[in-house]
């Protein structure tokens, strides 16, 4: 399978060669994160090439809001990284069984999973960017879960990504204060 690689800067690069105005051709590519590939990377990314943010319905509304954010020390302290994860899990046992596929995007702190709705993007633009394994739960046991390795498609980490970050829609000024 074909390598596109994630520049830190927003570029897409394919054996070595900026991938030009059109990235569609390449979303069934395997994706790499080059080193200091950020949320603000992915943004980037975004913007870079015009035709993406149509993957996602809240991607544009999300750039428009990118132009007001902080451009550095946007990472809050305590989250070491922020990770893509694929997940089979097989449900409906007793019953009708069924297989569930699903990207999770979320934080890792301490080598621990944990939500990151509760954090403003503003905060994790600068929080650094992994894929993660492959997780495969079975009629629910959370106990006895198996890790594999895995390869993203560019579809894969623009979608998945994009999903997470879509339960982010609350500005900082209409954010609940205690």
């Amino acid at each position: 399978m074909d390598m596109v690689e994630l520049q830190p800067d927003g570029r897409m690069m394919e054996r070595g060669r900026p991938i030009g105005d059109d990235p569609l051709p390449f979303f069934s590519n395997s994706v790499q994160l080059n080193p200091g590939f950020t949320l603000r990377s992915f943004f980037l990314l975004l913007k870079r090439y015009p035709e993406l943010p149509r993957v996602n319905r809240f991607f544009p509304g999300m750039l428009e809001r990118y132009g007001s954010w902080p451009e550095r020390d946007c990472r809050p302290a305590g989250l070491d990284w922020l990770q893509l994860t694929r997940t089979v899990e097989m449900v409906g046992f007793p019953g009708k069984p069924r297989l569930d596929i699903y990207h999770v995007f979320h934080g890792m702190a301490a080598g621990e999973a944990l939500e990151i709705k509760s954090y403003q993007l503003e905060h994790l633009l600068d929080v650094p960017v992994r894929l993660g394994g492959l997780r495969h739960v079975v009629f629910g046991d959370k106990v006895n879960v198996f890790v594999f390795e895995t390869t993203y498609t560019l579809f894969d980490v623009l979608e998945g990504i994009g999903w997470q970050l879509a339960f982010h829609g609350t500005p900082t000024e209409c954010s609940l204060r205690r």
